[in-house]
């Protein structure tokens, strides 16, 4: 992600109205009668042609579309408000009260789904969401209002306390309860050099979500029903080989079948190749792979939140993955491979890339991405890491 913008914390104020008007929403009446300057016709999802711009008859053009946001109320010290036409996305700037701005160019006379994303705690818990079909005009400024109402904050609930993220953070309760979380990186084969730049990566993204973690390159005194029940999912961390003994699975069998979760990253599936049912946990065993290079994978599930702020497709530089098997049908694929855009692949037809499924009791989150180390400094993966992590604690859908 880009720049996050922070701001002091302050009181929560009410909701303002729900309206979509031509001009700046001038703050929250609670009245609901429209104030100055607005309208009081509801143009939910529609765009907005500026009467002062003039269209150019010749040719195609880009729209500059300027976007006036208030967002619902709030009491945090950091938010951060995305915005995203189609494949194009940008960060809001916070203007001041509720009212945040950000704008785009597109190309004129095109289609595209709206979504906005109102987040908290530096954008990883998220508050309120609005989406729309949307289509640019004919003119060369366009202006867009949405007011706090029109936001869908009812819906997230993080937790699954019944009470909305929104809600929570009104009231000056964390929506994230204080989950620990297990990363596991022993290696009895290949060892990855990015192993450590994973870690931390990880470490930072569970501290930004309320989520303690704890290390650990052994599985020796870890893996016991004691010491596994402290944790809300354990994280295999590019682990490789045959890790754990015959009462260590055991214990793990048991932690998940109690409800537990699990993620695996990157060489997750090039571990435990005797452990049947530790090959149904994580999806499919890794075969072989390419060299590294750019490839794209494309979005198949925008609602996990490990990819939800992905657009359809995803182009990025990494180590990818040939299968022993497809996993579709038994796990549910959120990317996947698009062969024709790199070099090596081996499974043409379908090649699943990242996936997640409840499995015996408990949850199982994997993503094939992360070999290098400039994986871990990638914003979208970064997003992605901490979606999978979410789920796999228990905080995803």
């Amino acid at each position: 992600m880009a720049t996050r913008h922070t701001r002091t914390a302050r009181p929560a104020v009410g909701f303002c109205a729900a309206l979509l008007a031509i001009t700046v929403a001038a703050g929250c009446s609670g009245s609901g009668e429209p104030t100055a300057g607005e309208t009081d016709t509801e143009l939910e999802g529609e765009s907005l042609d500026d009467s002062a711009s003039v269209e150019d008859p010749l040719a195609p053009y880009d729209v500059q579309i300027q976007f006036d946001i208030t967002v619902p109320a709030y009491s945090s010290e950091e938010l951060q408000l995305s915005v995203a036409l189609g494949d194009e996305q940008v960060l809001a700037s916070w203007v001041g009260d509720e009212f945040w701005s950000a704008s785009l160019a597109f190309p004129a006379a095109t289609e595209a789904e709206l979504s906005v994303a109102f987040s908290d705690q530096n954008g990883h818990v998220v508050l309120g969401t609005y989406r729309v079909d949307y289509q640019t005009g004919t003119n060369t400024v366009e202006s867009v209002v949405i007011a706090a109402g029109l936001f869908n904050t009812q819906d997230l609930d993080s937790d699954g306390d019944g009470i909305s993220n929104l809600d929570e953070v009104i009231a000056g309760s964390d929506p994230l309860p204080n989950l620990r979380v297990l990363l596991f990186t022993e290696t009895q084969d290949f060892r990855h050099e990015s192993t450590e730049d994973a870690l931390q990566a990880l470490e930072e993204l569970a501290a930004a979500a309320g989520i303690a973690t704890v290390r650990a390159d052994d599985s020796v005194g870890v893996f016991t029903d004691d010491n596994l029940a402290n944790y809300a999912a354990v994280v295999w961390v590019m682990t490789s080989g045959d890790v754990l003994v015959n009462d260590e699975q055991a214990a793990f069998e048991r932690f998940i079948r109690a409800g537990g979760g699990y993620a695996g990253i990157h060489a997750a599936s090039f571990t435990e190749y005797e452990w049947p049912w530790y090959g149904a946990l994580v999806g499919a065993y890794f075969a072989s792979h390419p060299e590294v290079q750019s490839a794209t994978q494309t979005v198949e599930d925008q609602t996990h939140p490990s990819t939800t702020h992905l657009n359809s497709t995803w182009t990025r530089i990494d180590e990818w993955y040939d299968y022993n098997r497809n996993p579709r049908g038994e796990v549910n694929v959120l990317l996947s491979l698009d062969e024709t855009t790199y070099t090596g692949g081996t499974m043409p037809v379908d090649h699943p890339s990242a996936w997640y499924h409840e499995f015996d009791g408990g949850r199982s989150w994997y993503t094939g991405g992360g070999h290098t180390s400039e994986s871990y400094l990638e914003p979208d993966f970064r997003a992605h890491l901490l979606g999978g992590l979410s789920y796999a604690a228990g905080l995803g859908n």
